[in-house]
């Protein structure tokens, strides 16, 4: 990341060298437009970075897809407002169980028979599918909506180079996970557990509604740098690449979750709290109207 930082601030100079294109006889400009409309693809890479990592690490990194909507407000040749709307699709994975952290407390939750997650109250486990946890992969849709300011050079050639920042509002539409798991049973009697198949490997199962354990709303600060390729007048192929960091933790806080436990002593259960805060890559192409 610090050299992906490096780069956007040794590009900077270069956004300077437009401010001298209108009183350019050598430059050939098209008409400026206040306004310009895009459509665009996305793929990214995205990861979770947990708040407590004695208790919790980062899971297998995720490729996740978009595509959306662009408008442009031009303000004069170099400098742009980007807004408007993109769906995407966020992925990473968060270990819940690792022996080779400091503090690695078991996380257990129960299933009913069609899959879903069965409210946890008190220290007994409710009836349904009891399952230890030990690493989860999130699937989270949005609806986004960027704020970005875009600083852009002349152009040079065929292209026009520029570097943007700004801010990123994100509204969940759907989160589905795919667990790493192993079966057990829970003996009340004298709060022990037992391996219900008596298998050494670990079990996986797909796609389980989260809805209820991630957060509904993220907001993230936008980084990123690209060109643009003219193909005539105001049209333009772009690719950009650009850098996402969320400020706000991906899952329910502990107050809301009804569903994962964690062992704090024999036969006592807490709420887990997970915190992990994402970010992504996202290498974005498209054409500019």
């Amino acid at each position: 990341m610090n050299k992906f930082l490096i780069f956007i601030l040794s590009s900077l100079p270069l956004f300077t060298l437009g401010q001298s294109k209108n009183n350019d006889p050598i430059v050939q400009q098209t008409e400026l437009r206040k306004l310009r409309f895009g459509l665009y693809a996305q793929g990214s890479l995205g990861w979770l970075s947990p708040e407590q990592q004695k208790k919790y690490s980062r899971g297998s990194l995720g490729l996740g897809y978009g595509w959306g909507f662009d408008m442009e407000i031009n303000f004069n040749y170099n400098t742009t407002l980007r807004t408007g709307i993109n769906l995407s699709t966020f992925k990473a994975g968060l270990n819940y169980y690792n022996s080779d952290l400091t503090l690695s407390n078991e996380t257990y939750y129960v299933l009913d028979a069609s899959e879903n997650y069965v409210t946890w109250n008190g220290n007994t486990p409710p009836d349904g599918d009891l399952y230890q946890l030990y690493n989860r992969k999130y699937k989270v849709n949005y609806v986004n909506i960027p704020i970005i300011l875009k600083l852009k050079t002349n152009e040079i050639g065929y292209f026009t180079y520029y570097g943007e920042f700004g801010a990123t509002l994100g509204f969940k539409t759907k989160a589905l996970v795919d667990d790493e798991i192993k079966p057990l049973n829970y003996n009340s009697s004298d709060s022990t557990f037992s391996n219900s198949l008596n298998l050494n490997q670990k079990l996986y199962i797909l796609d389980i509604n989260a809805d209820k354990s991630t957060q509904p709303i993220r907001f993230g600060l936008n980084l990123g740098a690209g060109a643009e390729y003219n193909l005539s007048g105001n049209t333009s192929l772009f690719f950009q690449l650009n850098w996402n960091y969320f400020i706000n933790n991906l899952l329910t806080r502990p107050e809301n979750e009804s569903f994962l436990r964690e062992e704090i002593s024999k036969g006592v259960f807490n709420a887990v709290n997970a915190k992990a805060f994402p970010g992504n890559i996202v290498l974005s192409f498209g054409i500019l109207f």
